[in-house]
């Protein structure tokens, strides 16, 4: 049973943990008790739920449980170097056109082998810098994690090539409002300036990576080595199969990473000089798992916001508090009367609003 503790706040206990649910009401508060049975779960579970998406955090400081978060994603906010009202065609046009000539953009780069997947799961963003899909100075927005190809999996890194040709549908939007005009700045947005969000994930790869690892620690359990039930596979961590959990997600962080840097490259190749320049200027990751000082923080739908880091969600482009694990939700929730209840809820604090072409 679920107690309304605030504004589109929720909390109840679960099995091992407090579970604080953020959301217009408790609907969901069922689907995160979940999250509260994970051995050595710290409390509290945070869960987040709107009609547009649905994640969780929860945090063990001895386990490691792959039902319990989401293959990683990578997101980006692309901004061009121009306003709209600059461009020969209307922004809708703009969109449609992009979407037309993606496609003969990415056949003009070279296709990948399993060998190739290898190289981009273990290098990352580095490894598309050689390539020259980015900039050198885009690096420090795509960190690149400790990924290892043979923790993947054969059958995983077999999906790659053809994760790799996969196309990408990005979503134009319009600086419509400035709500923070120090945070605009910093990002270079102003209104009317055209942006671009791009989300990509690895595809089969992420996948099929988790349920080979989620097998992996099942078939433990059923021996009873690891003493976890069924229900939940769990390794303790320290564990070859937590470190090679966490290995291969990192690999398909890194194998994200690299997609996300292909379409970029494509959409800088579709644009050319109309746009005046497309540049990153925010980047986050949703999903995965991740060491904080100890502590195994899962995500499920949930991205990775510490205090400042800017993602986009709804309508917005916001930033984060570091709260709920420094996790924050990618997915919007309708607001009234200019209020907005994930900044009503301490998660996020928004920056500009981004709409989407009138048309």
């Amino acid at each position: 049973m679920a107690e309304h503790a605030a504004d589109y706040e929720w909390r109840g206990e679960g099995d091992e943990a407090e579970v604080i649910l953020y959301a217009p009401d408790d609907s969901a508060f069922e689907r995160a008790l979940r999250a509260a049975r994970l051995p050595g779960v710290e409390s509290p579970v945070y869960a987040a739920a709107s009609p547009e998406g649905f994640g969780w955090a929860a945090a063990s400081t001895t386990h490691v449980a792959p039902d319990l978060l989401s293959p990683p994603l990578r997101g980006l906010l692309l901004v061009a170097g121009t306003r709209s009202e600059n461009l020969d065609v209307p922004p809708q046009e703009l969109m449609q056109s992009i979407l037309r000539e993606l496609p003969e953009a990415g056949a003009r780069l070279p296709s990948l082998n399993e060998s190739g997947v290898g190289r981009l799961c273990e290098s990352g963003a580095r490894a598309a810098a050689e390539d020259g899909l980015i900039e050198e100075e885009d690096l420090p927005l795509l960190d690149v994690r400790s990924g290892d190809p043979d923790a993947v999996g054969r059958r995983a890194l077999a999906a790659g090539p053809r994760e790799w040709e996969g196309g990408v549908e990005p979503d134009l939007r319009l600086v419509t409002e400035i709500l923070d005009t120090e945070g605009a700045e910093s990002l270079g947005l102003e209104e009317g300036v055209i942006a671009l969000v791009v989300r990509v994930d690895a595809g089969d790869l992420g996948r099929l990576a988790l349920a080979a690892h989620r097998e992996r620690m099942l078939s433990r359990a059923r021996s009873g080595d690891f003493g976890a039930a069924h229900e939940l596979p769990t390794a303790p961590a320290g564990s070859g199969e937590a470190e090679d959990l966490v290995a291969a997600l990192n690999a398909a962080a890194n194998f994200a990473d690299v997609r996300a840097a292909r379409a970029l490259w494509m959409l800088r190749r579709v644009l050319g000089g109309a746009a005046g320049g497309l540049d990153i200027r925010a980047a986050w990751r949703t999903g995965g798992i991740e060491d904080r000082d100890g502590l195994m923080v899962h995500r499920r739908g949930l991205a990775l916001a510490e205090d400042g880091h800017v993602l986009v969600c709804g309508s917005y482009a916001a930033a984060g508090t570091g709260n709920m694990w420094s996790s924050a939700p990618p997915f919007g929730i309708p607001g009234e009367e200019d209020r907005w209840p994930w900044e009503e809820a301490g998660l996020l604090e928004r920056l500009t609003m981004l709409d989407p072409p009138e048309g």
